[in-house]
Order: structure tokens, then sequence, then C-alpha cells
């Protein structure tokens, strides 16, 4: 059985289920805001726990959520694809975009609060001037609804998420698609990023984490198994340290993204949870769903990762995600640098006989011609006992035994090939020729042979005949 935490407050005043949640730290205080399926945007105060205002102008179904910094506009986008921009203060419509043909899902501000970018079942990721209204891009290159769009935190780059189980990235001034797609084996729900930008992280259809380098595209471990079922949304804490996913499964969860494993308590839900958020300080968490209900959960105590097993379906095969590297920020030259010598030449100051594993020979061998000696096993090294060859039979006579071996530090040369003019004796005055008392004979042979041998192979070349052979001639004709 797994502990759950307790909220510690929650908030009621929608009709219908929740669609999406967000903090927003205004002047007089620490705001929630919502949107439901009964066509309403409302805010709540987090210290009285009350609904501040309720904002009413969609004409269908709100979900797509997206505050400012300061909190001082909202956006929020309806199943007829209209995204409305509500000014905070003063609760009236600044703005309506109406390009979308279908439910807008996902909506969020640029770092920089000039833009907007909104993702649709109309299969469509759109960009706009967050100030003019103005659409600048209008990317339709997925293969089905986009169901998840997120600025990176540098503002350079945006990724969306799609039904047709990929993340693309893209180019947040031009809107061209930076990499190839980041494939995922079922749908994408739900894209956030590190704080640094470098990492970008995916919640699936099958209740599946993933984790992706952002520069490269390449997948960093295996998918975390979260959820046993979908999971709806992600977020994460503002130091990067945590990931909050909200299921179908009826719970909410944390994770440690340097360990990938369960961090504090599970949110239990009595039905399936649709938004989790965290506060601009990290320690509150806001989740809500088919229960109409916002709840608030204090995490501030739960500092560490605990210790009770989390279902086999959950568990994750990673390893720590601080530990994947980008390839592209490696530098090419680190091996040219090092100085460590190759692998092929032994240390300096070391002979490789120095370092040789010990096997043991066969087992004692008598010598032949009834000498009784034998030769008793001992130890020598790998590299000697490859090169020795067997014990040799002592000469008759000899009173002492003498076995040939090689010695490893004796180095075994092959005999150099003979060059033409060492063929012969003449030219080849070894000690043993020069002592010969027949090298006279010899030499004066040996020169009429060479002379005969030179002759036989360059006669082509002198133009001779010496030995008469059958000619082939070209058949000439006039």
């Amino acid at each position: 059985m797994e502990p759950f935490l307790s909220p510690i407050k929650s908030f009621r005043g929608h009709s219908d289920w929740l669609g999406r949640l967000a903090f927003a730290k205004q002047r007089n205080g620490l705001r929630v805001i919502s949107t439901s399926s009964d066509e309403t945007v409302r805010i709540w105060d987090v210290e009285t726990g009350k609904q501040e205002s309720v904002l009413e102008g969609h004409a269908s179904v709100t979900c797509g959520l997206a505050v400012t910094m300061d909190g001082r506009r909202i956006a929020s986008g309806a199943d007829d694809g209209k995204i409305i921009i509500w000014n905070a203060d003063t609760k009236i419509i600044i703005r309506c975009l109406s390009h979308h043909t279908k439910w807008v899902y996902c909506i969020q501000f640029s770092p920089d609060e000039k833009r907007l970018a909104s993702a649709s079942d109309d299969g469509t990721l759109k960009i706009w001037d967050a100030d003019t209204g103005v659409l600048e891009f209008d990317i339709d290159d997925h293969q089905g609804p986009v169901w998840a769009v997120a600025y990176s935190p540098n503002g350079t780059k945006i990724a969306s998420g799609s039904v047709d189980c990929t993340v693309r990235i893209w180019n947040a001034t031009t809107g061209k698609q930076q990499i190839q797609p980041l494939i995922h084996d079922s749908d994408v729900n739900s894209i956030v990023w590190s704080p640094d930008s470098r990492r970008l992280i995916s919640g699936c259809e099958d209740g599946q984490i993933y984790f992706w380098s952002a520069p490269t595209g390449a997948q960093l471990g295996f998918p975390l198994h979260t959820h046993s079922d979908a999971i709806i949304t992600l977020a994460i804490s503002p130091d990067g340290e945590l990931i909050g996913s909200a299921s179908v499964d009826g719970t909410a969860r944390l994770w440690s993204t340097a360990t990938r494993k369960p961090f504090g308590r599970v949110f239990q839900h009595a039905k399936r949870v649709n938004a989790i958020a965290f506060s601009p300080n990290g320690q509150l968490v806001a989740t809500g769903g088919r229960e109409n209900t916002i709840f608030l959960w204090d995490i501030s105590q739960e500092s560490t990762i605990m210790t009770y097993s989390v279902p086999p379906s959950f568990a994750s095969p990673a390893s720590n995600i601080t530990s994947y590297i980008d390839q592209s920020s490696e530098s090419s030259d680190s091996l040219s640098e090092s100085s460590t010598p190759p692998p092929s030449l032994p240390p300096q100051g070391h002979s490789d006989h120095e370092i040789s594993s010990p096997i043991r020979t066969s087992p004692p061998v008598e010598l032949p011609d009834g000498l009784g000696i034998q030769v008793t096993p001992e130890t020598i090294s790998s590299r000697d006992a490859a090169t020795s060859p067997s014990p040799s039979v002592p000469p008759r006579g000899s009173s002492h035994p003498q076995i040939a071996t090689a010695s490893a530090s004796t180095p075994v040369l092959a005999s150099p090939s003979k060059s033409f003019w060492k063929r012969f004796s003449m030219f080849n005055r070894s000690a043993a020729s020069v002592d010969s008392k027949w090298w006279k004979f010899t030499r004066i042979g040996s020169i009429m042979y060479a002379t005969l041998w030179f002759l036989s192979k360059y006669e082509h070349v002198l133009n001779l005949d010496l030995i008469p052979r059958q000619r082939k001639h070209r058949n000439l004709e006039p």
C-alpha cells in the first residue's frame, strides 16, 4: 500500500471537470488560475482558498491556459478554436484569436512574453504576436492533433508534441524545424523543458516519461514508467529538480530528475487527474481533474525520496539523467590531447616480460634411454610456454641432461632473404668459404654459371638466340 499525502486546501466552485492549472504571483498575493469544461476561467486566492473572480467569455469547453510571469495577462483556449487574452487586473478581454478550427489544448507565452504559442486538435502549431494578435507562424508539419507546446526557457526554441507520436523542435525566430522528430511509442500529451534549455521531457499516452537532449535529439536513457494509464500533463519545478505528472489512473506523482525515482508521497484522487502545477517557490503543488475540485499540496516536508516500493510496471530501468552528457558538447580533440601511451605499447620503464600469467606444464616426463631423469613441473610464463620447444634428449655419454629452452629475452630472428649476388659463393666470401681449400675452384665454376645465367636471362635484350625455339609470327596480309 502506497502512502498518500493529504491536501492542505481544496478549492471548489467549478461545475464541471478541470482542464489546466497555473500559479500566478500577483501584487496582492499568490493566485491559482484554472480552466474548466464549464466554459469559465477562475482565479483563486491561495492564502484564503476563496474564489476571487470568474472570467466568462468562452462559448465552449476551455482547456488551454497560459499566464505571464507578472500574472497580469491570462490566455485561455477553448473547444471552438478560439483563444482569449485577458487582463487579470480588470478582468476584461484584451484580444480574441480565432485562426484555429478545433480545440486548443495547450498555450504558452514566450519567456519575454512577446509571443504566444498554441497547439490545437486541428493539427497545427501557431505562433502569435502577443501584443497585436498577428499570426506570425502557422506550422502544420505534424500528422495529427497537436496536444503540447512549450517554449525553451532561453526563448530560442519551441517544442511541440502530437498524436503522431513525435516531438518536434522549432526555431522560435524563424519557425523552421531544427532537428529530426523525436520518436515515441505513443501519443505525446505534454512537454516541459529543463531550466537550462538543454533537456526536453515528454509525457505520453502509455504512461511513460521520456528524456531527450535538445541540441542533438538523442534519447537520454530508457523511458520512465510512471503511471498505469495515460499521462495528461507534466510540470517541472522552478529549480528543475522535480517533475510532476498527472494521470488518468487517478494519481499525481512527483519524480526526482536526478534519480528518476518517486519523490514524496502520492497525490491520490478519486478520478482522473488532468492538471498539475508548481508554485513559484516550488513548495506547493496544485492538482485537479474530474472531481471539479482543485487540491493544494504542501511538499516542503517531502524532502527525501520515499522508500516505498513502486509497482513493477512503474520501475524505471534508466540510470541517472545527469550521467548523460551531450555528445555535441564534447571536444573532438579530447583523444589527441591525452598523454596516455597507445595500448599496444608497454609503459615506459617496464618490460612486457615482467607481466606474465603463470601456467603449469605437463606432468613429469621421463627421458628415453633409461636415464631415469625426469623433468619436474615448473611454473613458466605464458610467453615462454608458447615459444619453448619440447625438452630435447641429451647426447649419449653426457653426464647431465641438456634441456633446450628458448628464453623470452633472446629474440629469434628470421633469416634475411639472400640477394641475387649472394647466391654464388664467389661473391659470398663468408668465413666458411674463405677457409675452404676448394674456394678457388668453386669461384671459377660460379663465374661460368653466373655468365650463362646472365646471357640466358637477357638474351632478348642482347638480341641473341642461344636456345633455338619455335616462334610465332604475325600473319601479315597485303
